[in-house]
């Protein structure tokens, strides 16, 4: 496990990174705290407590659409969003 001070990366492509912030704008917002502003790439800085954190505001944001489904099954963009989470 790794030590709450050592820091991370959790990587984006530029097209996923821009699905969140068009689809899932609240998570884009939260992402922005964690971009790792002196890199190239679209990564976020987390620690192991602060990714937990941010797992459990994707689970509820993918989570969200299929509570208020009749047949309680996620959307196509929930699927996608928690794919992407997934290879981060």
């Amino acid at each position: 496990m790794l030590d709450d001070k050592e820091i991370w990366h959790l990587y984006f492509s530029r097209e996923d990174y821009e699905f969140i912030q068009k689809k899932f704008p609240e998570l884009y917002k939260l992402f922005e705290n964690y971009v790792d502003k002196r890199s190239d790439v679209i990564r976020l800085a987390v620690t192991d407590k602060s990714c937990d954190y941010l797992d459990t505001k994707v689970m509820v944001a993918y989570s969200r659409t299929a509570a208020h489904k009749d047949s309680g099954e996620p959307s196509e963009d929930d699927v996608k969003l928690e794919k992407i989470w997934d290879k981060a």
